[in-house]
């Protein structure tokens, strides 16, 4: 109970200490730039996250079925949900050539809902750690929608997310905004995330944090692969053109 206490307070000091960071660098301007370099860095100081995704039940969802006569029968009983976490950001260019969003997922395991309890079951660490890049072309100006999904078998088998950040980055690795929700309470706000502050905010590259150990040396959280971008899951069709073509 200690380690996960200490893991979590980890978190939400590295969160916390963006605040003082992103206040000094406020005053700090650079010099020297073009005309056109000016005028992007004011295009891309526009580029927002305005909403992050929700953590809870409201983000699992039964996938849409298509039934049709001929067609094979469902062979479970149950209707399986997925995990569908929803990111909104806003640009004001006119036209953006490529952004990509950096998403940064930690589910807790004792949200599982299928535990394998037998004696031969491998550990279940206490979290699962997921990370996924989107990169979106061709991006009007407007409000849009990054999403990510995670499959019911990893929802039911390694439990729900309890931390979720979120990277708006430029093709060539700018950082444009970012913001960090941890239980559903947004520990770093859209628009205190900046190159400054970066490294203090970034969870998943502090070893403090991924590579805890529990007091029997064992792992607190396990890296896996699992996360799928919206376009991979069968919500694709479903108001797609709140999102752009992902590339």
């Amino acid at each position: 109970m200690k380690i996960k206490t200490l893991l979590c307070c980890s978190l939400a000091l590295a969160c916390a200490l963006s605040v003082s960071a992103q206040r000094r660098s406020s005053s700090r301007s650079g010099s020297g730039k073009t005309a056109r370099e000016a005028a992007q860095e004011k295009m891309d100081a526009k580029v927002k996250i305005s909403q992050m995704p929700n953590i809870g039940p409201q983000s699992l969802l039964v996938a849409p079925g298509l039934q049709a006569q001929g067609g094979s029968q469902p062979i479970t009983k149950s209707r399986r949900q997925w995990g569908v976490y929803e990111m909104t950001y806003r640009t004001a260019q006119k036209w953006t050539e490529d952004l990509t969003v950096n998403w940064f997922v930690l589910c807790d395991t004792k949200k599982a809902k299928q535990v394998d309890r037998s004696k031969t079951a491998a550990r279940l660490p206490p979290y699962v750690y997921y990370t996924l890049v989107s990169r979106y072309v061709n991006i009007p100006e407007g409000d849009h929608r990054s999403c990510v999904c995670l499959p019911p078998s990893f929802i039911e088998r390694y439990g729900e997310p309890v931390v979720i950040s979120c990277e708006l980055v430029t093709s060539e690795g700018k950082l444009l905004d970012g913001a960090t929700v941890v239980n559903g309470f947004s520990y770093v706000q859209a628009g205190q995330f900046n190159e400054e502050s970066k490294e203090k905010m970034e969870w998943w590259n502090n070893d403090s944090i991924i590579n805890a150990k529990d007091k029997s040396g064992e792992a607190m959280i396990e890296i896996r692969q699992g996360l799928v971008d919206r376009s991979k899951s069968p919500f694709y069709l479903v108001n797609n053109a709140d999102y752009e073509t992902i590339q």
